[in-house]
């Protein structure tokens, strides 16, 4: 794979309507895009996502040789992205309000079961952030919530139901979301605790999942000063996207980034210079899930990083190695 092919990879975009853009279907093939988010505007019902989703891994692979990881935030609840003929589960917090921690694992395999169905491979849930601020604008009910040890129990179970059903899931938003009182989408968020506390709160969901074998794990964009010195979220820092995620909780798996066009980032950072930085500080596969524009101005930034020789070769070749390893077990054809 040359250079532009390896970037590609790491990125995920997404475009508006029920068909592919014409100016989307460029974009993929001249920066090697592999992969894509889907939002509610992207869906009319179960046939025509299925037909899109077709669509989509026929573009990508004719553009890059490989298989699309075709992701969505289908989390149940507040959070839900497929159309009515779906069957669209309850929010984390409901499933928690039952008592019985076995229905995190029903509902995660409904939802993994009917995304595989209409070709989608990788679903941006479960939520693991415990809900420990009452004025959290953002979390709330997307919570299993307030109790740390019960969002972990609950966390082990929807890791397995996706695990089972063979959709690939994903963690979020680390190293934890849930005692904040600004939205990340509108903007930037501090959390001014050492790592001995959120050890006690915010990690033990994030370790649970992780002894459970999740495959995925997305950022926050939330400052952590205590733990990163640089004025970046963690995010952009390699001190908690490595050094903590990977270093201390012995993560082995992909890291996603949150979207990267979101106000946290956007108004405070840039979303290219972003992009750029978040890939430095070691996160696998960045979105940027709106706005061709930014998405093109991000994959032009991240080629010309690389071309000055920004990033670490052996970073590269390790991240890439993840996302196709993992493309081989989730990225399914059928």
């Amino acid at each position: 794979m040359d250079i532009r092919e390896k970037i590609g990879q790491r990125l995920v975009f997404g475009f508006p309507g029920t068909t592919i853009p014409a100016e989307f279907a460029a974009l993929v093939r001249e920066y090697k895009i592999g992969n894509v988010i889907l939002f509610r505007y992207n869906i009319e019902s179960l046939p025509q996502l299925a037909r899109l989703c077709a669509d989509i891994q026929k573009l990508i692979r004719g553009a890059t040789g490989r298989d699309a990881f075709i992701t969505i935030d289908q989390e149940g609840g507040m959070v839900t992205r497929l159309a009515p003929d779906a069957v669209n589960v309850p929010g984390n917090m409901a499933i928690a309000a039952t008592g019985r921690i076995g229905d995190a694992y029903t509902a995660a395999a409904i939802t993994a079961r009917q995304l595989r169905g209409v070709g989608v491979n990788f679903n941006l849930a479960p939520v693991l952030d415990v809900n420990s601020n009452r004025r959290n604008p953002v979390i709330g009910v997307r919570s299993f919530g307030d109790d740390a040890a019960r969002v972990a129990a609950l966390a082990r179970e929807a890791v397995r139901g996706y695990a089972d059903a063979g959709v690939i899931c994903c963690g979020k938003h680390f190293p934890g979301h849930g005692d904040t009182a600004v939205d990340s989408h509108l903007g930037l968020s501090c959390i001014d605790k050492p790592l001995a506390e959120l050890e006690e709160t915010e990690l033990l969901p994030f370790r649970a999942a992780i002894e459970s074998g999740i495959p995925a794990i997305m950022s926050s964009h939330i400052l952590f000063p205590q733990i990163e010195k640089e004025n970046v979220p963690a995010t952009m820092s390699a001190t908690i996207m490595r050094d903590i995620l990977r270093g201390r909780l012995g993560f082995n798996g992909l890291t996603l980034s949150d979207c990267m066009v979101m106000d946290a980032i956007r108004k405070h950072y840039g979303t290219a210079d972003g992009v750029v930085t978040a890939l430095r500080a070691g996160v696998d596969i960045v979105f940027v899930s709106s706005d061709i524009d930014l998405q093109r101005e991000s994959a032009a930034a991240v080629l010309a990083a690389a071309e000055r020789g920004e990033f670490d070769e052996t970073d590269m070749a390790e991240s890439v190695d993840r996302i196709l390893s993992a493309k081989a077990k989730y990225a399914f054809t059928d």
